[in-house]
């Protein structure tokens, strides 16, 4: 089971991965088979080369992922709250997030869940 610390260390990498898209770094944190679904709802990708292309993608034009919140553990998943700034000074756009990870047995992020809509979008 992942302990607190070694939790919070992940969403606070993850955060700033995005905001460096330091694709190599974010993808550390998955295990092979990892699968996400961004937003829910959406068709699950699965597998750390489809990772790769969704968040080099994903990455584009973001100038700002942080924190706004702590992360809760419970077992062996945390829930995280952050928000990403993109797009340009002139036309920037804030979306506030909520993430969910689940950690396989080595520590490393098994699934990840984001929870965001359009209502959670601000220009």
């Amino acid at each position: 089971m992942i302990d607190y610390a070694t939790a919070k260390r992940v969403c606070e990498t993850y955060t700033r991965s995005l905001e460096a898209s330091d694709l190599e770094t974010l993808l550390d944190l998955f295990a092979d088979d990892a699968s996400i679904e961004d937003p829910v709802g959406t068709p699950l990708r699965e597998g750390k080369e489809v990772l790769r292309a969704f968040y080099a993608e994903a990455c584009q034009g973001v100038a700002k992922a942080e924190l706004t919140g702590s992360p809760r553990l419970a077992g062996n998943e945390v829930a995280f709250p952050f928000t990403v700034t993109a797009g340009t000074p002139e036309q920037e756009i804030t979306i506030n997030i909520i993430d969910v990870f689940r950690f396989n047995d080595a520590g490393k992020v098994a699934t990840m869940r984001a929870f965001w809509g359009p209502d959670n979008m601000n220009s």
